[in-house]
């Protein structure tokens, strides 16, 4: 191939922390109206690459060429617009205001024409064939979902040369993500080039036209897309054979006594809804987008109102009006499903995101504890969740996306509560700390706790849960146990009674 052909060429990138080399004389290239999988292992080196394409990041060798020309990210203007795992928003501003931001303000006789503003971000929308979303409305009012597809839909708008994506389906459902396929495959037969970060291998094929590997800030491989597997691939991020996710050991007749009872349960209006989870289960409550199934979960911790029904918790029935702080003191936990906004506490350090809140620990806000018995107590914490860098006093932004996700469980599993229930719990992590991940709640599940996972990654519940309640509009339309506990299954149980089928 020609250096011609290629829009974007590295070469020898090198990037070091401290003297640590996060980026090895790493080689790429980008070729014009492709689009190129970058994949590897929280921590092999992606981020920092998209960070110093982005100018956030000097790079301290190495040559990046953009279509011909050797460019500098950080002084030069470059045709490069980028998605991030987490856009920044003008959270009080409306989603017209934030798509003309980027776009321009439509103006009339020399003020901001907001008709025009509002029919600018509508037609933006539909020309990407994705339902539009109300231009009035306020982006602090947005689901996780429908802010992710926002940020797509404003940055495609710019019809960039390079357009690098981190993660944009991180936070979708399958069905919204085919949308956003859709929209790719568009750019790139309009001449757009593409990288494109995923976890989810199943994405690439079919998408991506090469892959490129990274492993422990070196590359690995690139190789077409047409001529790789799964395996392969998880292969060259381990650097080892792949260890297969595979669905839990089938469940015995009855693993435990009935931990948690829900009866006729009903939220904003939406459901009956009931079902119980037992002693050492992990039970999935999964659905499309809007299905419910969050709400369900966030109703159990508390967080949200319950209009009726019954929630039993070790067969005492729960106050209905209640505080999060009260449901933790009867022994419910909750990891968000929200890393950044709601779990992580960006800033503080290891020892502090753990032991963030006493109450989960029984305590008061108001005991003395001593920071010395705090950091050893940390540090058995971190060893026991394989948090990496190990060392207690770092931030937890330095962290890749997996030891931040084992530190915000380290929190909710490190004590005696006997309901964990989890949102999407290994959401934006690599394959390996989604392994790990795994491994860490079946253990605690075989010792006895109760766990409800909240989940639109239907290969995750098949993977992991013991049993899977599909939930549409507030209600449970159906159940999966034992062998019938598939993808296949999900799929199908999960587009009845839903807004759209799935199709990936």
């Amino acid at each position: 191939m020609s250096k011609a052909e290629n829009i974007l060429t590295i070469r020898n990138l090198t990037k070091r922390f401290y003297g640590s080399l996060a980026l090895d004389h790493v080689d790429f290239s980008l070729e014009k109206g492709e689009i190129h999988a970058l994949i590897g292992e929280n921590g092999a080196g992606k981020s920092t690459f998209i960070k110093i394409l982005a100018g956030v990041y000097a790079c301290d060798g190495g040559e990046i060429t953009l279509d011909g020309q050797v460019v500098d990210p950080r002084t030069d203007s470059l045709s490069i617009a980028f998605v991030h795992q987490d856009p920044a928003f003008a959270e009080e501003l409306s989603v017209g205001e934030n798509i003309a931001f980027g776009m321009g303000y439509p103006r009339r006789r020399g003020l901001i024409d907001w008709s025009a503003v509002k029919a600018q971000a509508v037609k933006i929308y539909e020309a990407m064939e994705i339902a539009p979303l109300d231009p009035d409305r306020l982006v602090s009012t947005l689901t996780a979902p429908e802010k992710a597809i926002l940020a797509i839909v404003r940055t495609l708008a710019l019809a960039p040369k390079v357009l690098v994506l981190d993660e944009p389906t991180a936070a979708l459902p399958e069905a919204d993500s085919v949308q956003l396929f859709k929209a790719m495959r568009r750019l790139r037969s309009l001449g757009t080039s593409m990288i494109y970060v995923s976890h989810r291998l199943n994405e690439l094929f079919g998408l991506a036209d090469r892959v490129t590997v990274f492993r422990n800030g070196r590359h690995i491989v690139t190789e077409p897309m047409a001529g790789a597997t799964g395996d392969g691939l998880i292969e060259h991020m381990l650097g080892r054979p792949p260890v297969k996710l595979s669905g839990a050991d089938p469940r015995a007749e009855t693993r435990g006594s009935a931990v948690l009872e829900v009866r006729d349960l009903t939220i904003g209006g939406r459901g009956p809804v009931s079902f119980e989870a037992q002693a050492g289960e992990i039970l999935g409550l999964v659905g499309l987008r809007g299905g419910g199934q969050e709400a369900i979960g966030r109703a159990i911790f508390g967080a949200l109102p319950i209009t009726s029904g019954v929630i039993i918790l070790n067969g005492k029935p729960l106050p209905q009006k209640r505080s999060i702080g009260d449901s933790i003191e009867f022994g419910i936990r909750l990891l968000a499903g929200d890393r950044s906004a709601e779990s992580a506490f960006a800033g503080m350090n290891l020892v502090e995101n753990i032991f963030v809140n006493p109450r989960i620990r029984g305590g008061s806000m108001w005991r003395w504890t001593s920071p010395a018995r705090e950091r050893e107590e940390a540090r058995q914490i971190i060893d026991r969740f394989d948090v990496r860098p190990r060392r207690e006093a770092s931030l937890i932004d330095w962290l890749s996306g997996g030891n931040q996700q084992k530190t915000c469980l380290a929190r909710w599993l490190n004590d005696q509560g006997d309901l964990v229930i989890l949102e999407e719990p290994t959401s934006g992590v690599d394959i390996g700390a989604k392994l790990a991940i795994h491994k860490i709640l079946r253990g605690y599940a075989a010792g006895g706790r109760t766990m409800l996972v909240i989940s639109t990654d239907l290969e995750e519940v098949a993977a992991l849960c013991d049993r899977a309640i599909i939930v549409s509009r507030g209600r449970q339309i159906s159940e999966l146990a034992g062998p019938e506990l598939t993808l296949d299954q999900l799929v199908s149980h999960s587009s009845q009674g839903g807004r759209h089928a799935v199709s990936i």
